[in-house]
């Protein structure tokens, strides 16, 4: 019996009934290469094209160094006006937190101070909590 065959009686359910024990894993057995095999030839054109994308994205400011007197790169300072920025999107994303946690609007909610605050847990509680999520995923 052709393999084109095979898979087309393997596709109706009466008369895959009809087939015999070996006709049937040798059905299954194409059905499943084919779709791993289309599955994984999906999965490395996709890694083709995230690749060609990440490098056309890839901003031109981080492959550029600047050069001291002494010949050794110096890494761009990071300036005040994206401190600030970075600080009013925590300040942003902390309010938002808030609101949807005390189920009220942004506008009911002032922030004046954020503070950051030490970890008291011990390195044996840290390991143990990161152990249960992996063992949850």
């Amino acid at each position: 019996m052709d393999t084109i065959e095979l898979l087309a009686k393997f596709a109706d359910p009466e008369v895959m009934k009809t087939l015999s024990l070996a006709d049937r894993l040798v059905a299954g057995l194409i059905t499943t290469l084919l779709g791993m095999g289309i599955t994984f030839i999906s999965l490395v054109i996709l890694q083709i094209v995230i690749g060609i994308t990440a490098k056309f994205a890839a901003p031109a400011a981080q492959s550029e160094e600047v050069a001291t007197s002494e010949g050794g790169p110096v890494q761009p300072e990071e300036t005040a006006a994206a401190k600030v920025l970075a600080d009013e999107e925590v300040v942003a994303a902390i309010t938002t937190a808030l609101a949807l946690q005390l189920k009220t609007s942004v506008d009911n909610i002032v922030i004046r101070n954020i503070e950051r605050v030490g970890d008291s847990t011990s390195a044996w509680q840290r390991a143990g909590i990161m152990e249960q999520i992996n063992n949850s995923l």
